[in-house]
Formats: structure tokens, C-alpha cells, sequence
């Protein structure tokens, strides 16, 4: 006669059960990060021989320009003070910066890991996160290979070389799109706490704190989650607004985060007069060719943004979209970092990903990989041979 006992689950089926459940949410990205890491190795390799090509050491084109302020904050923090020359004009002062990123890169350093060392692996594992992030909007917005796609079309755009750089961008990325997919989620608090750690990375967290905003009002309007919305509208700006204090009081002056960046690196929003005429420049011939690229770029970009709005995205994301466009497109400087400042603008890819995930691998398995040696040799370029910011 059988035995009808219930059955009692071993200790190592109970393990193999959980460890499924937790592998499941990265299981289901495997193939986006994959992609991703794929891609920013076969960047890098490229970077190394053009490096190599002009003289110059990888770890010095990795740690460049912007880098080289991020490293003197995690192992130094805000040491310097706002001195003022005798016409009026501030010295240039690690106090531009914003503190999130090197304070993780300082948390590395301070266990024995070489800055420069701490500074890449914080980029790159910030951008794994931020892979993940896209990969899961792109699959509640529309379907898994849709998300992949999204991943794959990021990690190859033409500023992406910043994501293997000591760069904040990795990092404000992840912040951004997890942000992004908690309003999907209506998963307020931890939108709002997100958007105020964004807000200590960048200040174009100002773009995701207008999305929280908005999305928070829609909730209200619609008495939705009670008064969790209000909660997460509150929390939202409390990183930006924390340190544009901070640096007020370090400077003396309620602008003083503002003032800085106009006075020292010439930096404001002038409405898109400056990208105006970069435009009109490329147009008559008379620039270089990197900057007749970037000036196809900011076309491309308008574009994409325009076909977003086909697209049945949340409302926050358009928002979020179109404020990180206006503000890459209405900056007063620095035109080959256009590509960099549209980086943070990712959902507006995703009629384009959408494409993508129709067509059939053999297909995918040209375009991605000519897409992406395009984007690292651009992003080389600008580092080795022009000694551009990117």
C-alpha cells in the first residue's frame, strides 16, 4: 500500500528553490548584460591600441579630464577653497563636482584599492546596474528582447566611452532608469530616494526630479497610493537642492554652485544658442570632421526624441526625456561633449530598440557590432587624438 504523507522538502531543495528565485531578476537580464560588458571590453581593447598609437598610457586616458577631479575628491574630499583673482574670477575648485560618485570611488580607496583602479571598476559596475535597469524598463514597457535591445543600443552610443572612464555618467544612469522603473512600479519611496542620490550625482538629476514630480501629481490627481506620492515628490530634490547648499555656503554666495560653473568652465544654459551655432558651423564646411559628427548627432537626437513621443511611454519618461535633451542641447560649451550629455537621455533609443528587436539575429549580429566600433572609435578619438573632454 502507497503512502500518501505529504511530501517534506529537503534542505538543499529548499536552497535550490531560493537560489533560483534570487538568480531570476539577473537570470532574465543575462543576455542584456552580456551584451553590455561585450561591449565595453571590445571598447576598451580599441582604446588601448589607439592610446598605445598616440603615446600615451590607458590609465591616463581612463582617468582624463574630468576624471582627474573625481580622484583628487575620493582621496582628498573638498579640500580646496573658492580663491578670487584680482579681476573677480574664481579659481578652478574640486566644488563643481558633485559628491556621490567619488565618495564611492573614496570608499574603495580606502580599503587599499588604487583610486584610478576604484574610480573604473565603480564605472563599470555602475553601468552593469544601469544595463540591468534598462533591460527590466524595456521589458515592462514592451518585451524582453525589446529590453535587451534598449541595452544594446546604449552601450554603443556615440558618448559611451565615458562608461569605462573615472566618470560620474555610469553612475547617474543607474540612478536614473532604476528611478524610472520604480514610478513604473509605483514603488514611490524608493523613487524618491533614488532621484535624492541621483540629485548628489549630477545636476541634470533636476531633469528625474521633475519626472518624480510629475508622476507623483498624476498619483495625487488620480488618489492614487495615498500619501506615499507626496512623500516621494518631497524627497526628490533633497540631494540637489543639499548640495547646491553645501556649496553656497562654501562659497558665499547662494549661487555658488552656478557661479562657478559660469565663471570657471564657462558653462550655462543659454536656450540652445550655442548648439545653434555649432550647427550653422557644420553646415558651411568650415570645422573639423569630429564636429560635423556631433552636429549629426544633435540631429539624430531631436529626432529620436520626436518618434518617442509615438511611443505609449509613462508620462515621467517622456518628462525625464525631454528635460535631459533640453539641457545637453541648451549648454554653452563644450561641443564635442555633446554625445556625454545626451547619454543620461537613454528612453529616447526606444523606438529604436523596438526596430531592432524585430529584426533577426544575423542581421543584429552586423549592425550592432559596426555600431559599436564606430561609437569607440569616436569616443577615442576625442580622448587620444583631438585631447578633447569627451
Amino acid at each position: 500500500m502507497a503512502n500518501h504523507y505529504p511530501r517534506i522538502p529537503t534542505v538543499t531543495a529548499t536552497l535550490q528553490q531560493l537560489g533560483e528565485r534570487a538568480r531570476g531578476p539577473i537570470g532574465s537580464a543575462l543576455p542584456a548584460l552580456t551584451l553590455y560588458y561585450a561591449a565595453q571590453a571590445i571598447s576598451v581593447l580599441l582604446l588601448t591600441v589607439m592610446s598605445a598609437q598616440a603615446g600615451m598610457p590607458i590609465g591616463q586616458v581612463l582617468g582624463s579630464f574630468d576624471g582627474n577631479w573625481f580622484m583628487e575628491i575620493a582621496e582628498h574630499g573638498y579640500r580646496q577653497d573658492v580663491v578670487i583673482d584680482a579681476n573677480g574670477k574664481p579659481s578652478e575648485v574640486s566644488l563643481a563636482f558633485f559628491p556621490l560618485y567619488p565618495g564611492v570611488v573614496g570608499a574603495f580607496t580606502a580599503i587599499g584599492i588604487p583610486v584610478l583602479t576604484s574610480g573604473i571598476i565603480v564605472s563599470l559596475v555602475a553601468g552593469g546596474v544601469a544595463a540591468w535597469g534598462l533591460s527590466v524598463l524595456g521589458t515592462e514597457i514592451a518585451d524582453r528582447r525589446t529590453g535587451t535591445m534598449l541595452v544594446a543600443v546604449w552601450a554603443i552610443a556615440p558618448g559611451s566611452v565615458v562608461l569605462h572612464m573615472v566618470y560620474s555618467e555610469a553612475l547617474f544612469c543607474a540612478l536614473a532608469v532604476w528611478t524610472l522603473v520604480a514610478l513604473h512600479r509605483r514603488q514611490w519611496l524608493t523613487a524618491g530616494s533614488l532621484a535624492l542620490l541621483a540629485g548628489l550625482t549630477r545636476s541634470t538629476a533636476a531633469a528625474l526630479i521633475a519626472a518624480v514630480g510629475v508622476a507623483a501629481l498624476i498619483a495625487i490627481v488620480r488618489r492614487r497610493d495615498g500619501w506615499r506620492p507626496y512623500a516621494a515628490a518631497l524627497i526628490a530634490p533633497l540631494g540637489l537642492l543639499g548640495y547646491l547648499l553645501y556649496v553656497a555656503a562654501r562659497s558665499g554666495r547662494l549661487d555658488g554652485w552656478f557661479w562657478l560653473q559660469a565663471e570657471v568652465w564657462y558653462l550655462g544654459f543659454d536656450g540652445g544658442a550655442f548648439t545653434w551655432e555649432q550647427l550653422g558651423n557644420a553646415l558651411t564646411g568650415e570645422v573639423p570632421g569630429w564636429a560635423v559628427l556631433v552636429a549629426l548627432i544633435v540631429l539624430g537626437t531631436i529626432v529620436l526624441l520626436a518618434w518617442s513621443y509615438t511611443v505609449p511611454l509613462p508620462p515621467a519618461v517622456h518628462v525625464y526625456a525631454t528635460l535631459m535633451v533640453v539641457s545637453a542641447l541648451g549648454t554653452s560649451q563644450f561641443w564635442q561633449s555633446r554625445p556625454r550629455f545626451l547619454l543620461p537621455a537613454f528612453t529616447i533609443v526606444v523606438p529604436i530598440a523596438i526596430l531592432l528587436a524585430k529584426l533577426p539575429n544575423r542581421v543584429l549580429g552586423i549592425l550592432l557590432p559596426v555600431g559599436l566600433l564606430a561609437s569607440a572609435w569616436f569616443g577615442g578619438y576625442l580622448l587620444t587624438v583631438g585631447g578633447m573632454n569627451p
